[in-house]
């Protein structure tokens, strides 16, 4: 468990982040230099500024909690306590706005932290300036104040685990593992764990093993380096040992709930659908859930339904995962539920209608972040492009790739600009232009969708190694999302047996 190329367009923002983010790993290599140089000089600690000890005692120790033991929920609680004992406790807002599970707690600590940065000292505001920055959306801002950041704080580990984290959800997995590997930093169980992670999202496998062997070997009367374990196995295809894996989690404590549903995701990735529910069932009966967990398992839940090709039944329980977020005021988990309730569906012009919804949902704003609402929105447009691809509305996916296309450049985050270019290259390969619509869809390779259309693409234009190499990773793709659900299931029927194929999914497909 974790806690938590354009013919269209050409963003000079694109190449200003370019050369941002360059210059933050010069910092990086320029501050290891500098400690390797003087190696006698003590270690830059990031600053915790309150003027209460049991308010920094308790963020200390949340954050141990939280990191190292992943104890989420009680970290959360400490923090609490922390910013109850002193409310001017900057960074205590801060840290709480990051690990909260609920989103509207989120809204508000970062608010709070934000008006109370005034009491802390000017690292601890450029962190807070950088997250809050990041919240708006201004990412050509945030990142040099990260970047100084973690050039001043190299070898601490709360910035690291702050910057790689950060990185890791924007899906800057190389750059987050340099920071990492410059850090120097190898006997910090959290650090090593979302490490691992980050080196499965690169597909490194045996340096994710090998930071799961550390994990285990540091914590090994704990669940979660199991249960860290064993999601990897299952990224990897390696189902029965995750299974394990997660019961071994399950024996140290029965309470882990994520062991519980992660055995439940493993089974619906294996097609055992019917087992998945029995065991997403045990775990919703068993467990009262934070709401984002609680929203994030039943979409998963639901999807078993759409592996198995029931539609209505994907339809109903996707309905009532976006009546529970109404009810609660969570309006990017409404909206992205109706975003992938339109994915599902069959009748296109029905599937307009739930992205009206969605986008509703998304303007609507109740209890997010506005770069979480964004990116939802971004995620949205790129349904609509589908969506009009499908009816042949080449007009409505012009139009829609315009508006994506425009969101992409003003708010230069990678979610949104991965979005723009998937939808690119959908019109582009509608349109037959082959080269041009690889340019996007390189970009997009972590998504299905565009994996499916990149491997079709590198055969229209007689790349077979290309071919081969895509058909490959996403015939290995084994993430429990919707998008893997809607696509690799079929195309690895395709592969090994023709005669189940679809002419797109044919067309995709290599294996003969």
């Amino acid at each position: 468990m974790i806690c938590k190329k354009s013919v269209y367009r050409k963003s000079i923002c694109k190449i200003m982040i370019s050369a941002i983010c360059v210059s933050l790993f010069s910092a990086v290599a320029m501050a290891e230099e500098t400690a390797s140089a003087a190696s006698n000089t003590p270690i830059a600690v990031f600053p915790l500024t309150t003027k209460s000890p049991e308010a920094r005692r308790l963020v200390e120790e949340a954050l141990d909690l939280y990191l190292d033991k992943v104890e989420q929920e009680e970290a959360n609680n400490i923090l609490r306590k922390a910013v109850q004992v002193d409310p001017d406790f900057a960074m205590g807002h801060e840290f709480l706005a990051q690990i909260s599970l609920d989103s509207a707690e989120q809204v508000v600590e970062q608010q709070k932290a934000f008006s109370s940065r005034s009491h802390a000292t000017n690292s601890e505001q450029l962190v807070i300036e950088w997250y809050q920055d990041a919240a708006d959306h201004k990412l050509i801002s945030a990142i040099p104040k990260m970047n100084d950041v973690v050039n001043q704080y190299p070898h601490d580990k709360w910035v690291v685990w702050m910057t790689t984290w950060w990185l890791f959800q924007q899906s800057q997995f190389e750059r987050a593992s340099a920071i990492y590997e410059n850090s120097g930093i190898t006997d910090s169980p959290g650090l090593i764990n979302n490490m691992g992670y980050n080196y499965a999202a690169l597909r490194q496998f045996d340096k994710a093993f090998a930071m799961m062997d550390k994990y285990v070997a540091l914590l090994p009367n704990d669940s979660n380096p199991q249960d860290s374990y064993a999601e990897i196995l299952r990224m990897a295809g390696r189902f029965n040992q995750s299974i394990e894996h997660y019961r071994a989690s399950l024996v140290i404590n029965p309470e882990f709930y994520s062991s519980e549903f992660g055995i439940a995701d493993t089974y619906s990735l294996m097609g055992d659908q019917v087992q998945a529910r029995k065991e997403y069932e045990v775990g919703f009966k068993k467990f009262t859930l934070p709401e984002l967990q609680q929203i994030l398992w039943k979409t998963r839940e639901a999807a078993t339904y759409v592996r198995e090709g029931d539609y209505d039944g994907a339809e109903h329980a996707f309905q009532s995962i976006a009546d529970y977020a109404h009810t609660r005021h969570n309006s990017q988990a409404e909206a992205d539920t109706y975003r992938q309730m339109a994915m599902c569906e069959q009748n296109p012009k029905q599937a307009l209608v739930y992205l009206d919804k969605a986008e509703a949902a998304a303007q609507e704003g109740q209890n997010a972040l506005k770069i979480a609402l964004t990116q939802e929105m971004a995620q949205i447009l790129r349904a609509r492009v589908e969506v009009a691809l499908k009816m042949g509305n080449k007009q409505m996916a012009n139009s829609t790739l315009s508006r994506l296309s425009d969101m992409s450049e003003s708010s230069n985050d990678k979610v949104s600009e991965l979005a723009y270019h998937g939808a690119a290259g959908e019109v582009l390969f509608s349109e037959r232009k082959y080269d041009e619509a690889i340019s996007h869809l390189e970009e997009d390779n972590s998504n299905p969708f565009s994996l499916k259309l990149l491997a079709a693409a590198y055969q229209k234009i007689g790349y077979s190694a290309g071919a081969k190499r895509t058909n490959d990773t996403l015939t290995n793709l084994n993430d429990p999302t919707l998008e893997q659900a809607l696509v690799v299931p079929a195309f690895r029927k395709c592969s090994d047996t023709p005669s189940s194929c679809t002419t797109n999914t044919k067309s995709a497909s290599l294996k003969k």
